[in-house]
């Protein structure tokens, strides 16, 4: 029987992990910058906005939001590790963190980009609406919204 991953606080232990799933990952997030990632992430991991499932002291889901712009700036599950639930898991977690009424925002892929369609699935199963379309690092992506019930 498979353990039940819990979403949990990420730490500063979990740190050396969450990068090694990040440069797995890399290739969906166009115009990330390691270096520089690293350093707001440590900054979220102090500010408790960010959320990890943990396979051991793996962390095999990621997710990294900010309180003040009410958004979920970050989520990656380990490849190994997904159609498991985790990444729906991160995300019912952190809409949990918001009072009632809060309009939460995220950043996709637009609709027929290959890149993009898990993550599409996923927030759409969360409860998400499409919103509107934009560009991101030169990149054509759309804005989905969650409020809070």
């Amino acid at each position: 029987m498979e353990k039940i991953m819990e979403a949990v606080f990420g730490e500063k232990n979990d740190f050396k992990s969450w990068i090694e799933l990040v440069k797995i990952v890399s290739g969906n997030f166009p115009g990330l910058d390691l270096e520089c990632y690293k350093n707001i992430l440590i900054e979220k991991i102090e500010k408790k906005e960010t959320l990890v499932i943990k396979d051991g002291e793996k962390v095999v889901g990621a997710l990294a939001f900010s309180y003040e712009e009410k958004e979920i700036s970050f989520l990656a599950v380990h490849p190994e590790h997904r159609s498991k639930g985790i990444g729906l898991k991160l995300v019912k977690k952190v809409i949990s963190l918001f009072p009632l009424g809060t309009k939460v925002t995220v950043i996709t892929y637009r609709a027929g980009d290959e890149k993009g369609e898990n993550a599409r699935k996923l927030y759409k199963k969360a409860g998400f609406s499409e919103g509107r379309l934009i560009t991101v690092f030169d990149y054509p992506c759309q804005e989905f919204i969650y409020i809070v019930k």
